[in-house]
């Protein structure tokens, strides 16, 4: 080996050395950091709950980002806080709710996290007879500067059929009633 060589292998060994002491924490350090940032995405979530089951449109949308965009089933996407406050506000004045939310799958990646989960509501028209609800959801969450994390994207969806519009029968396509029509013949 020359001497070159030996003073190549030197100054590697001394870079991955140097490197090596640069890392900003530990390992354990880095648990508790994702222990503290689960924490307190379930908080935010139990938050989101409360919220909800208050049928408090303003409390709720104040858990979002100002950006942040909700994309609930069979409607268009609503973009904004401002929005989303509205959104609820018309869900809220029509309807009482009561939502039960198990979260599945929580992970993170650095000020980003997503929430998968199933959800359970109760839905009471304000003169109607109380509706049961199961369905999914999925939460891109966002860390905002000093810590906070925020929804920042919301999209859920029922696992139960679409309800029938008047006269039809629910998840009858055009094709499949025209098909069904000619067989009655």
């Amino acid at each position: 080996m020359t001497l070159r060589n030996v003073g190549l292998c030197a100054l590697a060994l001394t870079s991955v050395w140097m490197f090596a002491g640069c890392q900003t924490g530990s390992k354990t350090e880095d648990k508790k950091d994702v222990s503290a940032d689960i924490a307190a995405i379930n908080a935010l979530r139990g938050k989101v709950s409360a919220a909800f089951n208050s049928n408090d449109a303003g409390a709720l949308a104040a858990l979002f980002a100002d950006d942040s965009v909700v994309m609930p089933a069979n409607q268009p996407a609503v973009d904004g806080r401002q929005s989303i406050q509205s959104l609820y506000e018309g869900m809220f004045k029509a309807n009482a709710f009561k939502i039960a939310i198990t979260p599945l799958e929580t992970q993170l990646a650095g000020d980003w996290a997503y929430d998968r989960g199933t959800t359970t509501t109760t839905i009471t028209p304000k003169s109607g007879q109380p509706m049961e609800d199961s369905g999914k959801y999925l939460v891109v969450l966002k860390r905002l500067p000093g810590g906070l994390w925020k929804v920042y994207r919301e999209i859920d969806n029922s696992n139960n059929p679409p309800t029938a519009a008047p006269g039809k029968k629910a998840g009858t396509s055009k094709k499949a009633a025209a098909k069904k029509a000619g067989k009655k013949k």
